[in-house]
């Protein structure tokens, strides 16, 4: 039996273009510094994440989650219901929190951190230097910027908030 859909009267319809811009500044940010740690092990290192990365965040995830959002279709907090709208058709809402990707997101948004991080520490084993300690401090800020508080920022307008297992809102 699916739940029933209750959206949040008070959400955002449209989110402003400025979220949709610093949301993906942030993520396109996230994967250039996690891709500089990992080239830094081996250039096939990085680039592999890089496509991987590219692939599971723009491509797969809009697939597996956008597809039954509300926002399929319309600007959300990243406009990828927009970027999913011209790729895909559109679901079913009440399929949203039974879909796959909601629950592999914190996977591959937690691996997308983790493994930069990993790399970052055996490379500071064997010794720091400035410009590891700084991706390491880049890739602490912006982990914490694009999975605390900006989702959290973003989870409190969205009209979705009230039905999302995701919803950083709660």
């Amino acid at each position: 039996m699916k739940k029933a859909v209750r959206l949040y009267g008070a959400g955002v319809d449209r989110y402003p273009l400025r979220d949709v811009i610093l949301s993906n500044a942030a993520m396109v940010a996230l994967i250039v510094v996690g891709a500089t740690a990992c080239w830094l092990i081996s250039p096939w290192f990085g680039i592999a994440y890089t496509l991987i990365t590219v692939v599971m965040v723009y491509y797969v995830m809009r697939r597996l989650v956008c597809r039954n959002c509300h926002y399929f279709g319309q600007r959300c907090a990243t406009g990828w219901g927009l970027l999913a709208a011209k790729w895909f058709t559109a679901g079913d809402i009440e399929d949203f929190n039974s879909s796959p990707g909601v629950k592999i997101a914190p996977i591959v948004y937690g691996l997308m951190v983790l493994v930069p991080l990993l790399a970052l520490i055996v490379l500071m084993l064997d010794g720091s230097t400035t410009t590891r300690l700084m991706l390491l401090a880049s890739l602490l800020v912006l982990a914490l910027y694009t999975t605390v508080i900006g989702r959290r920022r973003s989870c409190s307008v969205c009209k979705m908030r009230l039905f999302c297992m995701g919803s950083a809102a709660k």
